[in-house]
């Protein structure tokens, strides 16, 4: 196998156009049989219905994307039909699907936003369509500026009586109590083990509202015992598409609660179903496992087919990843609800985006939609606060602060928003100094600074401000590490560069935690993942192979070969136990180029569609597991097992996704590099041909 590794810092001027269409959700939602399959139900009930009543069936596609909505309609026998997507390379490429189909003479393409397409004689519609089918959804619903689309077809581009498809969205709510969500969003108090306070957390953090983006999961992936039911489901808002009247920016809705358990009500899971046709006849739900209506029968299904394999709970429903659940953070509450209380939940949206509150009783007062003003929220990803939150890991780093500090050490932090760091300052070392090149991170650790009054802490606002007489007292070099830059969690090996780069500064006798770092794979099932890289072919009975072989050539130029996805959230099979990849040392050689060669090797090569990929830091050489922070899985995967693997979920991790089917020898050759020089890993997995 030749060793070359493919760089996704390409200095093409059309990497960002590259990396747009091979990451595009197009055949995501392609894969999405469910939605599909209901879409295209609907325009065979909606357009039957209007030509029993004597009418013809004009249709506007808004956002064709690859052509498919277009062409069920023309199958469902559509008088006429306008398409109408404003993304160039993704039109270009609906043209040619739309005519390999044999289509081209059925459906006029128009290659721009509907805020701009014209109707009249010679125009871009001939005529007003008394049928819209358009998909402008995201998690939110609302997102992605369906209001504003809608408004403007309903004024300009339909009939009065249009008939839309979908018909009518519902946004539910369910309140509930889970800590685990809450870790994401709120700082806890940092104790040792002895459960002695080491740092508080200052009042504006603890009350911050947190971040107004949305928090879009994969509820049904919930780690059972979780979260805390507080409610049913809640409907709070109805969508009718066809009411221009009905489509307003801003509204508020109260609704009356009676708490089904006690406990805080800490967060809404929110999710939202599309009722497809006027009459109702089909429903398409986005609800978590325990609240989708078809999740018995599905399962029943599952079982009846004969499957030997048992799947999650959760993964007996539809999945899709394009439209998910999200999780919205309620104000806190300093009492709990006691069952059956009876409490009011608020709900409001705006143009694009949802929020929340509760309350004892009606609220005069609206709840403005939140924005951070703490600044944690803005300078730190909600998985990192699940990492600084997570007890686990800051025990063994605690723990190991006890044997390796003292009262002489002065500890040089190369992390940013290192609670950690901090903390080693009230475990009685001489001085901390703490590397904070972010301004916004730099001044969320001086509030904690100054709220716990720690005396012997210096921020050092970029690496040359460290002076050589400063330098010269350093006994220990500690990282986490994290970098806010990193997407990939070996991304954070930049950390290896600074310490490169400080070097000649500090003492000989310096250490440096952690030692060292070490790269693994697992080749692994996944249940769904592999869906957002593999190829259509055909779906519902249309060729779409023109998508594919768009996708897979801006993939070539634009798209790394391992992605980062929080596999927590994407149940997997292991088909072997893990292999050790590379291992990076920061004390000695860091400097120095690596290449490894080896191979996977599967017990079922014919399940195999994924590579994860994860990290783990050893603070010193032992490698124990008592000194080893890993981002991988909590338990080690050491066989092949019909056991969904059990990942962090405080951390993203790396994934190869096989486009192609494996060959069938059970090897996968691989080879792996590292380059300090950028502090980057490259991969190269051979899968052969089938």
């Amino acid at each position: 196998m030749e060793d070359t590794f493919q760089d996704s810092a390409s200095e093409d001027g059309g990497f960002d156009l590259r990396q747009e269409i091979a990451r595009s959700a197009f055949a995501d939602m392609c894969h999405d049989w469910e939605r599909n399959q209901k879409y295209d139900r609907a325009l065979q009930l909606t357009i039957a219905r209007l030509h029993a009543a004597g009418q013809q069936a004009h249709v506007l596609d808004i956002g064709t994307g690859s052509g498919l909505l277009s062409m069920m309609a023309i199958r469902a026998g559509a008088d006429s039909v306008v398409a109408c997507e404003a993304f160039r390379p993704m039109a270009d490429c609906a043209e040619r699907i739309i005519a390999a189909n044999g289509m081209q003479d059925r459906i006029r393409l128009v290659k721009k936003r509907s805020t701009k397409v014209t109707v009249g004689p010679g125009q871009d519609m001939e005529r007003r369509a008394n049928v819209l089918v358009t998909e402008l959804f995201d998690t939110e619903l609302i997102g992605e500026g369906a209001l504003g689309t809608y408004r403007h077809a309903l004024q300009h581009l339909l009939t009065e009586d249009v008939l839309t498809i979908p018909h009518q969205a519902t946004v539910y709510a369910q309140v509930v109590e889970c800590p685990l969500a809450l870790s994401w969003q709120q700082l806890k108090t940092l104790s040792n083990a002895d459960g002695d306070i080491l740092l508080r957390v200052p009042p504006e953090v603890a009350t911050c509202r947190g971040s107004s983006a949305v928090f879009d999961i994969q509820l049904s992936q919930l780690p059972a015992g979780s979260f805390n039911v507080l409610t049913d489901p809640v409907p709070v808002f109805k969508f009718a598409w066809s009411k221009h009247q009905e489509l307003i920016n801003d509204r508020c809705e109260q609704s009356v609660c009676h708490a089904r358990t006690a406990g805080f009500p800490q967060a809404v899971f929110m999710w939202w179903d599309l009722t497809m046709d006027r009459e109702g006849d089909v429903l398409l739900s986005c609800a978590p496992y325990w609240a989708h209506p078809d999740h018995e029968a599905l399962k029943k299904k599952h079982s009846d087919n004969g499957s030997k394999r048992r799947l999650p709970e959760g993964n007996y429903i539809p999945w899709r990843d394009h439209w998910m659940q999200a999780v919205y953070f309620l104000p806190p509450l300093k009492i709990p609800l006691q069952r059956g209380q009876q409490f009011v939940l608020e709900s409001y949206h705006d143009e694009f985006s949802l929020w929340f509150g509760v309350g004892e009783q009606s609220v005069k007062e609206p709840l403005t939609a939140p924005h951070c003003t703490c600044g944690w929220h803005i300078a730190q990803s909600r998985s990192r606060i699940g990492q600084l939150n997570d007890s686990l890991r800051n025990k063994r780093y605690l723990n190991y602060f006890e044997r390796v500090f003292s009262s002489d050490s002065v500890v040089l932090v190369l992390s940013e928003g290192s609670l950690l760091g901090l903390a080693a300052a009230r475990m009685g070392v001489k001085q901390v100094l703490l590397y904070e090149p972010n301004a916004i991170s730099r001044r969320c650790m001086e509030a904690f600074v100054e709220h716990n009054s720690v005396a012997n802490v210096r921020f050092l606002p970029s690496a040359d401000a460290l002076e050589p007489e400063q330098a010269a007292t350093i006994t220990h070099v500690f990282a986490e590490p994290h970098f806010p830059s990193a997407i990939l969690p070996w991304d954070n090996l930049h950390y290896g560069d600074l310490l490169k780069n400080l070097r000649p500064l500090l003492p000989a006798s310096v250490t440096v935690i952690p030692a060292s770092g070490t790269l693994y794979a697992l080749p692994v099932e996944f249940v769904d993942l592999y869906k957002i890289n593999a190829p259509l072919g055909s779906c519902e009975g249309f060729d779409l192979t023109l998508m594919d072989q768009l996708i897979a050539q801006h993939s070539t130029f634009a798209d790394s070969p391992v992605e980062a996805q929080p596999l927590w959230e994407y149940p997997s099979f292991p088909l072997a136990g893990t292999t050790r990849l590379i291992e990076i040392n920061f004390v000695k050689d860091f400097e120095q180029s690596k290449l490894e060669r080896g191979e996977l090797f599967v017990s079922e090569p014919e399940r195999l569609n994924g590579i994860a990929i994860w990290i783990d830091w050893h603070l010193d050489g032992s490698h124990s597991p008592k000194t080893t922070i890993s981002s991988g899985p909590l338990v080690p995967v050491e066989e092949s097992s019909d056991e969904p693997t059990r990942w962090n979920t405080n951390w993203r991790q790396g994934v190869h996704l096989l486009r192609k089917p494996p060959n069938r020898k059970g090897t996968i050759p691989w080879s792996v590099k590292f380059n300090p020089v950028l502090s980057n890993v490259y991969f190269r997995f051979d899968e052969g041909e089938q």
